[in-house]
């Protein structure tokens, strides 16, 4: 069972399309390391993938909250945000 199975196998249905908010700080700092605060044991890119790629409604909307390229020298969390970007655009109507 995965963490997306929420409670007894169940997950909720959405019906109408939605406004999806992704704020980076929830992500573990070895997906994302540039954000103003990390949270260790946070949420994994593919857990984040999975969920938005079984999205069966339209996304009519989005945000990405809390990049902070101060402390992403690296590019990791910007390569991180331009994969959800992608992922967000293709289920955008």
């Amino acid at each position: 069972m995965s963490p997306f199975d929420w409670v007894a196998g169940r997950r909720p249905t959405l019906h109408e399309p939605v406004y999806l908010s992704i704020d980076l700080d929830a992500f573990d700092p070895a997906f994302a390391p540039g954000v103003s605060h990390r949270e260790p044991g946070g949420l994994t890119a593919r857990e984040v993938l999975t969920v938005l790629q079984g999205l069966t409604v339209p996304i009519v909307g989005a945000d990405i909250v809390e990049f902070n390229p101060a402390q992403d020298p690296s590019g990791v969390t910007a390569t991180l945000c331009a994969k959800l970007v992608k992922e967000i655009a293709g289920k955008m109507t």
